[in-house]
């Protein structure tokens, strides 16, 4: 039986900005890239937004251009780009950039107190997909967090695309994610992050109407995704099921 492409990937745009939300991004720049867009429409509700930084991201001067001020200089990029977002509540929570797996346990008990206190309604973080250790890292906390907690779980695309099964609108909220995203100079002297994301953002379109111009991708885990078998969570499930660090963490899924 051929299965439906809408069954595949998604046709419309979804949006849950009415729920207060957590995000969490391993470095400064990672919120911005990842879901900046989603973040401005949970505000624009009137939704409460936490940003959630595990890392300074103190590593990412791989050619030493910026010198021992790297740090200093990414934090105050971050609150810029905080404030252009408009996000006025945020932590940061310094762990070791390239070692939040080391860690992974105090995280997530951090991680698992702040859900407690702030009862978001969703909370976002990298996906599964992503190479770099500290977003897998953050990953396998919202995994725990979702079984745990039962609190949804949209997870984001930063550098690696996802298989998404939501996509969300944000046309008029790309000029105010980008410019948060210039704000992270230090980040930008390495890599073009405006002119990639905003290629994603317009890609992330091709399956909606023509006036929807950017799109965020989402994988969204919820117990009804989970319970109904969709086919998005299966591909996810399968992509780490040969890793025995994450198998045990699908053991009751069948």
């Amino acid at each position: 039986m051929i299965i439906n492409e809408s069954e595949l990937y998604p046709f419309v745009t979804s949006d849950f900005s009415d729920r207060d939300c957590l995000v969490l991004a391993p470095h400064p720049d990672d919120e911005s890239i990842g879901c900046g867009g989603s973040i401005i429409k949970h505000l624009k509700k009137g939704s409460r937004v936490r940003v959630i930084f595990l890392t300074s991201g103190d590593k990412g001067d791989f050619e030493g251009v910026f010198g021992g001020e790297y740090k200093d200089f990414r934090r105050e990029c971050a609150l810029k780009a905080l404030k252009a977002l408009g996000v006025d509540d945020y932590e940061f929570w310094d762990f070791a950039d390239r070692e939040v797996s080391r860690e992974a346990d105090k995280a997530y008990l951090k991680l698992k107190k702040q859900v407690e206190a702030f009862k978001p309604g969703l909370i976002y973080v990298p996906s599964p997909y992503e190479a770099h250790p500290d977003h897998k890292a953050s990953a396998l906390m919202g995994w725990k967090v979702f079984r745990e907690m039962k609190v949804p779980v949209a997870f984001y695309e930063v550098l690696m695309p996802l298989y998404p099964n939501v996509l969300v609108d944000i046309s008029k909220e790309m000029p105010q994610k980008e410019s948060a995203i210039r704000h992270y100079s230090t980040e930008l002297y390495y890599n073009d992050y405006v002119y990639r994301v905003e290629g994603l953002n317009r890609f992330r379109t091709a399956t909606l109407s023509p006036e929807t111009k950017y799109a965020e991708a989402f994988f969204l885990l919820t117990e009804t995704v989970v319970s109904g078998n969709d086919m998005s969570y299966m591909l996810l499930r399968r992509f780490y099921e040969p890793v025995p660090f994450w198998k045990r963490f699908f053991r009751d899924d069948g």
